[in-house]
């Protein structure tokens, strides 16, 4: 035999020895997984109660006037709108805007 057999006295893993072996190992297991859930929960609870006395509080923005109204664009001027839509799409799609033929422009409310 290549390999000395070991003694295994006193070892009598059969029956309900295996089983309480067994579910002891589990019950370990488990328990010390739980152990570490509960210390990250109550390291991270620390951590904020912490973090949340030493910040300073953020100031307070300042109010501003209300924006302007927006400018409805005037009806004469629907061409050139027309014309600075063409070109946009032109753009993106990277052609010259005489490729470009809108059928339709509608607003929209």
């Amino acid at each position: 035999m290549l390999f000395a057999e070991e003694s295994t006295a006193g070892l009598d893993f059969t029956g309900g020895a295996a089983a309480t072996s067994t579910l002891i190992t589990f019950l370990l297991g488990l328990g010390i997984v739980f152990i570490g859930l509960v210390a990250l929960i109550l390291i991270v609870k620390v951590m904020g109660w912490i973090m949340g006395k030493t910040q300073k509080p953020l100031p307070q923005p300042e109010q501003k006037a209300e924006p302007a109204p927006v400018q409805s664009v005037p009806e004469g001027d629907r061409g050139e709108i027309i014309a600075a839509v063409s070109a946009a799409i032109a753009t993106v799609l990277g052609e010259s805007v005489s490729g470009i033929r809108i059928v339709s422009f509608k607003k929209v409310d």
